[in-house]
């Protein structure tokens, strides 16, 4: 056994507290070639419901309340997703999912609020359906997030955000996307462009060929759109980025292989669950540990998971700036 000082001098050290967010992606299977997004290609097979609700079980007696976000993929792929929310609910937890829309028929929309879900992330990269539809790879994807919007909302819950990640082709409509929010009473966050998910491996020089990325004359309009989002955040608008990373957000779309300075939350207030069952502290370094052998609790302030805090703490990855990630400060 290593002792406390020891551990110290290697830079090893607990969490200072239990997490307060659990990420749950428990499907890799999506139906859209997203441009920014490798998911669909991935062959994982879906864990069955047991070994979710198993999990959910032992975060609840870890945990208490706290907050579980469902991801996928698509989670709306699985047919006992609204059990398995229902389940968190009722064991304390504030639940959220991410959606790309396509699936949510009345009768899901009804079920997910009687599930007692809190917030649904519903993904809209623009305004314009030639801008949406092409970076999601499949016309009426606009429409079908607009519309499961609706759906949500003839519900007292759950509360709708619109998820948009900004690249170069839709930065020019951000302000428009955002007027387009306010006048439905929906709030809106925002995801920089990152290397394309579904592919945990660093992968440097990810951006020079990605067709999103925003070119010379694009960045004038990543610059105001961030600006725009600021302002709103700042007048206490219905933004949920604070101003810190939304101004962050310009060294990353100048500098993307350079360290931006930023501090990563990854491992510290948050835990993640792959679709194959493995517990990661970081979605993009390796797991610490699987629920089919390993206790998230045993893990949380093991070894391994000191190492790998002791490994974030040192990434230079631009990662940091996601949502999940990101070191919120003030403002």
């Amino acid at each position: 056994m290593i002792g406390e000082r020891a551990l110290q001098r290697l830079g090893l050290v607990p969490a200072p507290g239990l997490p307060t967010q659990v990420h749950l992606s428990v499907t890799d299977r999506c139906f859209l070639p997203c441009l920014h997004c490798d998911i669909y290609k991935n062959k994982t097979e879906d864990l069955p419901e047991q070994a979710w609700a198993d999990t959910i079980d032992r975060l609840a007696r870890w945990l208490g309340p706290a907050s579980i976000n469902f991801v996928g993929g698509e989670p709306l792929l699985r047919k006992d997703l609204e059990r398995l929310m229902g389940r968190a609910t009722r064991l304390g937890f504030t639940v959220s999912f991410n959606t790309n829309g396509w699936l949510l028929t009345d009768a899901r929309a009804a079920a997910l609020a009687d599930a007692g879900v809190s917030i649904a992330y519903v993904s809209m990269d623009g305004i314009h359906p030639a801008t949406v539809d092409h970076s999601r790879g499949r016309a009426g994807s606009l429409q079908k997030a607009m519309e499961a919007a609706d759906r949500l909302e003839r519900h007292r819950q759950p509360r709708v955000v619109v998820a948009c990640v900004l690249h170069g082709k839709n930065a020019a409509e951000i302000p428009e996307l955002l007027r387009w929010c306010n006048d439905k009473g929906r709030e809106l966050v925002v995801q920089p462009l990152y290397q394309s998910f579904g592919e945990n491996a660093h992968q440097p020089g990810w951006w020079r060929h990605s067709p999103l990325w925003p070119t010379a004359e694009e960045l004038p309009l990543i610059d105001r759109a961030l600006d725009v989002l600021a302002e709103e955040r700042a007048s206490h608008g219905k933004v949920c980025n604070t101003v810190v990373q939304l101004q962050a957000f310009k060294k990353h779309f100048r500098l993307p292989d350079i360290y931006n300075g930023q501090v990563c939350k990854a491992g510290y207030s948050d835990i993640a669950f792959d679709p194959a069952g493995n517990i990661r502290l970081c979605y993009f370094l390796e797991p610490v540990g699987n629920i089919a052998q390993d206790e998230p609790e045993q893990l949380w302030n093991s070894l391994r998971a000191m190492r790998r805090r002791h490994e974030v703490s040192r990434c230079p990855r631009a990662c940091n700036l996601l949502n999940c990630n990101f070191e919120r400060g003030e403002g």
